[in-house]
């Protein structure tokens, strides 16, 4: 939901200081083999750009990474993050469905009978989700593993089939061949079974590819695959994952039971750090198997509640104390992300980790909600990111105390994570303390200091044609302004132009877009046309190479417009000033830009 998380070739090569510099990068994070760059909320327009300069998930999917000896831990957790992160919308929507249906049913205002059609309806959709989560995971697996899912589906569908649910509830013993004993139980929202099917699918896969004549692939391969992977999923796997989620179960049961204010205390005075390092998912499937039986969890999503509210209160304190505009700039929507969403990580990172007293008030603060949550039992009854919007799946199904102990841990958290924070944190510190990795990392080359702006410069449009604002652009990133500002022109000669005398910084292998920096230290970005990075070059001709110095009015670029109108790509051609910050800021007058005054 918050990061962009590349698989590197070489994880030596990106400089840490260097990307959390970058505006709109809340900070970087290296887990589970992946380097992560948390971004925020907007992550997925991020991504859009990032998968329209030529990225792709392919990249990384086939096999480019280095590969390295992983940590057992660390690839389990990133395994089973990989299985539930896809579901985590339909779980989410199901659960508050269930939520919503005690709230109007007839358990607390009883405008609904469960008895109705719309009741049971609903409550179908609400169920969907969770019954055949063994379905979902095996889809996510699948792709994770790259093997075939439908091939997996079938065989986690298999575990859902009427007649076997029936056959396996039964007394009397059950045998395959007649020989093989299956074990009895219910495998309906149920998530290690499908996990472990669908890893021993991807083995058996590609034994039977191996051994398989070419001319009977099709047929003979899907069979073979099924027939081998079903009856050791039947008689050993789907048994070993229920032995898995009950000693898993039973561990978790052990822990709270033996002091639950210790328990949650401790699991939610830490769980930002659990979050940072992704133990969270490790207890992610006990969460769901606690949620179908006994119906509630008392360790995950109780804990979250209160390191959630902690993050958003200590936040909104870093808002309210702070003296420098950025920090403010960048708090408020953090904290509102936490608060509203759950979304904690552009609060962590962008907040309360790089200023440092902020997340130790949010540790405080968390762990004396967890305290008094394990002092009251608190349960949650429906998954979901615990924040303020989705506070409701602490509603108990028979009613009782459980969802107002749970509003009044949310206030104390809230309340007291705010005051800590606007007391530990001076407002000196909260403007100009650096992020704790960067203080800590060795310098990295700057670049040279940009001269200021002794005198008039004009910069001509590099197109000839008509002049509009970005906000007119046929793209969010262009006229949102989140690149930097400018106009766009729809040019009515295929020609770009040198606007400035100055040096070609960069000269996109596509030749779609370049980067221009002029003699007076402002750099310009051209992008002729949208998502003409497609075109792979086909409709321009470069006149000028990477490091090209030029003269105001030389040629640069080519390019065919009918081209590019043919191929579907708009002609707007945004014209963006990219280092306004170092040049004193720019404004828009009219129907020009200025540039530092």
């Amino acid at each position: 939901m918050t990061r962009l998380r590349f698989v590197l070739k070489d994880q030596s090569i990106p400089e840490k200081n260097g990307i959390t510099k970058i505006k709109g990068v809340v900070g970087v994070n290296v887990a589970g083999g992946q380097y992560q760059v948390i971004i925020g909320n907007s992550v997925g327009n991020v991504y859009k750009e990032l998968t329209a300069l030529g990225v792709s998930e392919a990249d990384a999917q086939g096999g480019g990474a280095s590969k390295k000896k992983v940590n057992p831990v660390s690839a389990v957790i990133e395994f089973i993050s990989a299985c539930m992160a896809p579901l985590f919308f339909a779980i989410i929507a199901g659960g508050l469905i269930k939520v919503l249906l005690v709230i109007f049913g007839p358990t607390l205002l009883g405008w609904m009978s469960d008895t109705s059609d719309t009741y049971i309806l609903m409550n179908a959709l609400g169920d969907a989700p969770f019954y055949f989560l063994p379905v979902m995971v095996a889809v996510s697996a699948s792709r994770k593993l790259n093997c075939h899912t439908y091939l997996a589906v079938m065989i986690a569908g298999m575990l859902l089939y009427p007649d076997l649910i029936t056959l396996l509830s039964g007394d009397t013993p059950t045998y395959l061949f007649g020989v093989i004993p299956v074990m009895h139980g219910s495998y309906s929202s149920s998530i290690i079974p499908a996990m472990l099917s669908t890893l021993l699918l991807k083995y058996v896969e590609i034994l039977v590819d191996r051994f398989t004549p070419q001319w009977s692939k099709n047929f003979l391969k899907p069979l073979l695959i099924v027939v081998i992977t079903a009856p050791i999923t039947l008689c050993l796997l789907a048994l070993l994952g229920l032995m898995i989620g009950n000693v898993l179960q039973l561990v978790i049961n052990t822990i709270y039971g033996f002091a639950p204010w210790l328990a949650m205390l401790l699991f939610a005075g830490t769980m930002p750090f659990i979050v940072m390092t992704g133990m969270h998912w490790a207890f992610v499937p006990a969460c769901l198997l606690a949620l179908a039986d006994p119906g509630y969890d008392v360790l995950l999503t109780v804990a979250m509640l209160s390191s959630n509210t902690a993050q958003a209160g200590a936040t909104f304190g870093v808002a309210f104390k702070t003296r420098d505009p950025d920090m403010r700039q960048m708090a408020i929507p953090a904290g509102i992300s936490a608060l509203l969403a759950g979304v904690t990580e552009p609060a962590m990172y962008g907040v309360t980790l790089r200023l440092k007293k902020p997340m130790i008030a949010a540790c405080i603060a968390g762990a004396v909600g967890g305290l008094i949550s394990g002092f009251v039992n608190l349960r949650a009854y429906a998954f979901a990111t615990p924040c303020l919007t989705a506070i409701v799946q602490f509603i108990a199904p028979d009613g009782g105390s459980n969802f107002m102990f749970a509003c009044i841990i949310f206030a104390v958290v809230f309340v007291l994570s705010f005051i800590l924070s606007f007391i530990l944190t001076p407002a000196r510190e909260a403007a100009e303390e650096p992020a704790a990795e960067m203080a800590a990392a060795p310098a990295v080359s700057e670049a040279a200091p940009v001269p200021a702006l002794t005198r008039k410069i004009e910069i001509e449009a590099p197109i000839p044609g008509e002049v509009i604002p970005l906000t007119e652009v046929k793209d969010q990133t262009f006229a949102s302004g989140v690149l930097g500002e400018g106009y766009a022109i729809v040019p009515s000669e295929g020609k770009v132009y040198a606007p400035f005398d100055g040096t070609c910084e960069n000269l996109f292998d596509t030749l779609h877009a370049m980067g221009l920096l002029s003699d007076s230290g402002i750099e310009l970005l051209i992008h002729v046309g949208l998502e003409t990075v497609g075109l792979n070059g086909a409709p321009f001709t470069a006149h000028i190479k990477t490091g090209d110095k030029f003269k105001k009015g030389d040629l640069l670029l080519e390019f065919d417009i009918d081209a590019i109108k043919a191929s579907g790509c708009e002609t707007q051609t945004p014209v963006i000033v990219t280092n306004a910050e170092d040049v004193g800021g720019i404004t828009i007058e009219g129907n020009k830009i200025v540039i530092g005054g």
